[in-house]
C-alpha cells in the first residue's frame, strides 16, 4: 500500500493491472473507479503510482523492457478512455502553454496527461512532442508566444537538457517572455530552483495548479 496526495493506493493491484498483456483490466479498472465516484484526476494519480513502481523496479533489474512497453500501452488506453471526461469540462481560457519532453527522452504518458488536464482547465496547449531539440523550444516560443513553457523528462540522464534550454533562453533574451515549469521523475524543487525555473510540479495535478498560480490565479 502507498499514500499519494492523501489517496490510499494498492500498489501491487495497480501494477498487475498495468502489466496485463490482454489490456482489458485497465479499462475495467477505469470504469469501476468512475462508478465509485472517483475523478479522472484521482484515477490517473493512482495509475501513475503503479507506473512509477514498475519504472523503479525496471531500473533495479526486476522488470524487463517488455514490461515497460506493456504498462505504457495500458496507460495510454486509460488516457484515451478518460480523455473525453477532461475535455468536456473545459473552462474559460487561462493562458497558453508550450509543452515538450526534452532531447533524449521519448516518454510521453506523463506529458499527455498533464496536457489534457491543462486543457480541461481552459489552457491552450501547444505540444512539441518528445525528444525535443533545444532550438525547437525556442522556435516554439517565438511562434506560439506562450505564457508558460513546460518541460519534462523521465530520465536522470536527460534532465540536464532542461537546464540547457533555460540557459539558451537567457542568452537569446527570450527568458523574460515566458514562465517555466518543469517536472518528471528525477526532478525536484531544489533542482528547479538551482537551474532558474519558475515552478516545479511533482505530478500533473500540482503542475496544473502551479500553472494557474504562475498566471496570477489561486
Amino acid at each position: 500500500m502507498a499514500i499519494y496526495n492523501n489517496i490510499m493506493i494498492e500498489t501491487k493491484k495497480l501494477v498487475n493491472i498495468l502489466l496485463d498483456f490482454g489490456g482489458e483490466k485497465i479499462i475495467n479498472y477505469c470504469e469501476n473507479e468512475l462508478k465509485k465516484g472517483k475523478s479522472p484526476n484521482d484515477i490517473f494519480t493512482e495509475l501513475s503510482v503503479g507506473l512509477e513502481e514498475i519504472g523503479e523496479k525496471f531500473e533495479n533489474g526486476r522488470y524487463f523492457t517488455s514490461d515497460l512497453i506493456v504498462s505504457g500501452s495500458n496507460m495510454k488506453k486509460a488516457v484515451e478512455y478518460l480523455k473525453p471526461l477532461f475535455l468536456k469540462d473545459s473552462k474559460k481560457p487561462q493562458g497558453k502553454v508550450l509543452i515538450g519532453t526534452v532531447k533524449g527522452d521519448v516518454h510521453d504518458i506523463g506529458k499527455t496527461i498533464f496536457s489534457m488536464m491543462l486543457q480541461s482547465q481552459g489552457f491552450e496547449v501547444f505540444d512539441l512532442g518528445v525528444d525535443v531539440e533545444v532550438d525547437k523550444f525556442l522556435e516554439g516560443i517565438e511562434k506560439f508566444n506562450p505564457d508558460i513553457l513546460a518541460m519534462s523528462t523521465l530520465l536522470t540522464s536527460t534532465q540536464s537538457n532542461i537546464e540547457v534550454v533555460i540557459n539558451k533562453l537567457k542568452n537569446s533574451a527570450l527568458r523574460e517572455k515566458v514562465k517555466i515549469i518543469i517536472g518528471g521523475r528525477p526532478i525536484n524543487k531544489e533542482y528547479a530552483v538551482s537551474i532558474g525555473a519558475d515552478a516545479y510540479g511533482k505530478d500533473a495535478v500540482e503542475g496544473v495548479r502551479k500553472c494557474i498560480s504562475l498566471l496570477g490565479g489561486y
